[in-house]
């Protein structure tokens, strides 16, 4: 329980287990919420200005991700979860791109990738969710990254709460693949985002009729 909501925030709160069932529901919260922010108007807006500052607008896919990577590491520290907590805030309120909203300028490796792969895919790069384990047990996930498919179809990996370029991460034990959006895909089911201004009144913007673009002097 939250004791004062934040406004204009949807806050999920529930136990979460501990262990080996724990890792792996937060693997996939990684991957479903980074296919959710993947749409957003903002986090596109970031990630396409990022792009134009470092010159790779038109560059292939590993030199924009190693300039978001960059922009991303620039950014935003590395801040642990609060205690005994699995805490995941959106990409738009850890960059705070929001105006006059929440920003929280600091998160770990589920928000790092959750940024990552949703600004990836916000430029139409495919990416996966990459749980690793690094000691005893292994076959509990204890960190998470990402990797995307380059240009000539190969996966990437990337980590951005390290130094790493695009291409090393950490030595790793083992490793468990997630595909954000599976389930859409294979139902085939994306999603429709369309921009539209609002008039100086405040009000939606009209689309133009037929008649509007044939006898644009009509009205």
């Amino acid at each position: 329980m939250i004791e004062k909501p934040v406004e204009g925030v949807q806050t999920d709160v529930r136990p979460h287990p501990a262990g080996k069932q724990g890792a792996r529901i937060s693997l996939d919260e990684v991957a479903e919420r980074g296919w959710a922010a993947r749409k957003s108007p903002r986090l596109r807006a970031w990630v396409t200005q990022q792009l134009a500052a470092c010159g790779k607008s038109t560059g292939g896919k590993r030199e924009k991700a190693q300039c978001i990577l960059d922009a991303f590491r620039k950014k935003v520290p590395y801040v642990p979860d609060p205690v005994m907590t699995e805490f995941m805030a959106t990409p738009n309120q850890l960059l705070c791109l929001d105006e006059g909203g929440l920003c929280i300028i600091g998160g770990d490796c589920d928000e790092a990738t959750i940024t990552m792969i949703a600004a990836l895919m916000s430029l139409g790069i495919e990416t996966m969710v990459v749980g690793s384990s690094h000691r005893e047990p292994h076959d509990t996930p204890t960190h998470v990254f990402g990797a995307f498919k380059d240009d000539m179809g190969s996966w990437v990996r990337f980590d951005a709460t390290t130094k790493f370029p695009i291409g090393r991460v950490p030595p790793r034990k083992r490793e468990w693949w997630v595909e954000p959006g599976a389930e859409a895909r294979e139902k085939g089911e994306g999603d429709f985002v369309g921009m539209r201004s609002l008039d100086e009144d405040g009000t939606l913007s009209r689309p133009p009729s037929v008649l509007d673009l044939l006898y644009p002097g009509i009205r």
